[in-house]
């Protein structure tokens, strides 16, 4: 498309056919407004934040980690109520899954509510989506918008991705934002997040924040660089309303950065330590008895899971809950956060020496009997971490960082009591279907086969959690060998 802006336009109110005027802030139109934002916006070299003004518009560009611009004062205030309460009166679905937790409308593309229409058809127009083109550069095409209404309420929130799916011969170019959600204040959480990346292009951590604010309109460029997130909302009683979606252009044929993603969120498994100790130093008795053990295969053969309470001794627990305490200090949080964040501890003989051996013999051959008496496996192979999540920690289900298929085995390290709505439970899902879900009890194992079509992830902790989740998560292979 051309640099140059486009001849300057009359100040009338955008109309729609027979439609409900959408109030647009026709200022924003106006070639020296559209001249000044491009240049900024288009500059490779901006490094700071620069505010945009011209004729009483004002906007803003956030230079880093990526551009993200906003335009304040979009529409009239009267439109936009007007608006929130009709998308009030649909019905609204709840999705919750790995990446996000929030509630969404349908599609508003066929909508027929006045303002709704209006609005979805002025965006999808000829005179905005030149405007999105003239102000950032990019070419789009005409006749797909994606357009949805969300609702966040207390502790949903939208986790790293970056937004870049193609659809046929298009992509998506521009994500924007309307935020509907008058007085809200940098407490309430929900703002949008934007990560920086490192020198794999993997994103690291929010480096900026646009807190959402009554009647402007947020947008960056999606692709391989725009990590973000919707934070968390954080308010008790207050809901975060938005209008969002994406204009679409032409899909280019260009390579996807390098990136040094982990193979999986568990490491590597390796050989089974041959180590010799009484099982009974470490495992509940009852658990070691051969008619307990052949009831719990029982269960397991038939339900491919089983739970067992207090396995390990009370001694022992209370011993090794202890020590861990001492380890997160010196832990390393894991990442990167479009696939997990956690904490990992490293449990050396000097720092924590029961663990230490604890850990020891949860790799060995001796405990990988004990679980072939209570699943029937040969198993032969492990990894292990103690890990810790805390507020804002979790796994993702990430097609480039999958775990191997194994019996995965987790001793919970967490308190007594876990609560549910804190989040930090461990989910088993097989495409759109959820087939389990584990909640932290403390000194319970679980043990979980999963095979090549179920994946798992650890739920979001949110805000109102009292407590961690703290495990030894393990992940044992059988013998492939016939």
């Amino acid at each position: 498309m051309s640099d140059t802006p486009p001849e300057k336009r009359a100040r009338t109110e955008a109309t729609v056919d027979d439609a409900k005027p959408v109030h647009f802030n026709r200022g924003f139109l106006d070639e020296q407004f559209i001249s000044k934002f491009h240049t900024a916006f288009t500059d490779a070299e901006l490094a700071q934040h620069t505010n945009v003004e011209s004729n009483g518009c004002q906007a803003e560009i956030m230079a880093q980690p990526f551009h993200t611009g906003r335009l304040h004062s979009v529409f009239s205030a009267e439109f936009l109520r007007a608006l929130r309460r009709e998308l009030a009166g649909l019905t609204w679905h709840e999705r919750a899954n790995d990446l996000y937790a929030f509630h969404q409308t349908d599609d508003l593309a066929l909508n027929t509510n006045t303002h709704i229409r209006a609005l979805r058809t002025y965006l999808a127009g000829d005179e905005f989506v030149a405007f999105m083109e003239q102000i950032t550069g990019v070419q789009l095409t005409r006749g797909h918008l994606d357009l949805a209404a969300q609702r966040y309420k207390p502790t949903n929130h939208l986790l790293c991705h970056d937004d870049d799916v193609q659809r046929g011969k298009l992509t998506r170019k521009i994500a924007y934002i309307i935020y509907l959600t008058e007085d809200w204040a940098p407490g309430d959480g929900g703002a949008l997040g934007l990560f920086a990346q490192d020198n794999c292009g993997n994103p690291t951590e929010v480096v900026a924040r646009l807190v959402p604010e009554f009647n402007s309109l947020g947008f960056f460029l999606t692709g391989h660089s725009s990590y973000h997130t919707v934070e968390e909302v954080t308010s008790d009683d207050r809901e975060r309303w938005s209008v969002t979606g994406w204009f679409y252009g032409p899909a280019e044929t260009d390579d996807m950065p390098s990136s040094d993603l982990p193979k999986s969120v568990m490491a590597e498994p390796v050989p089974l330590l041959e180590h010799t100790c009484d099982p009974a130093r470490w495992i509940n008795a009852a658990y070691l008895k051969p008619q307990t053990q052949a009831q719990i295969q029982d269960s397991f053969v038939e339900q491919s899971s089983t739970e067992l309470r207090d396995f390990l001794r009370a001694d022992v627990f209370a011993t090794v809950q202890t020590e861990v305490a001492t380890l997160w200090a010196s832990a390393t949080e894991q990442g990167p956060a479009h696939v997990c964040k956690y904490l990992k501890a490293h449990a050396t003989h000097e720092a924590a020496p029961v663990t230490h051996e604890l850990l020891q013999f949860l790799q060995s051959t001796q405990f990988a009997c004990v679980l072939s008496s209570v699943t029937s496996l040969d198993l032969v192979r492990a990894s292990q971490q103690v890990r810790r999540f805390d507020r804002g920690h979790y796994t993702l289900v990430h097609d480039q960082a999958l775990d191997p298929a194994g019996l995965d085995v987790v001793l919970s390290l967490s308190p007594a009591e876990w609560i549910d709505t804190w989040g930090g439970s461990t989910h088993y899902v097989a495409d759109a279907d959820e087939l389990l879900s584990v909640s932290p009890q403390a000194n319970s194992l679980s043990i979980v086969m999963r095979d090549d079509g179920t994946l798992r992830f650890v739920k979001y902790v949110n805000h109102t959690a009292q407590e961690s989740r703290q495990e030894i998560s393990m992940l044992f292979i059988e013998d492939c060998e016939e």
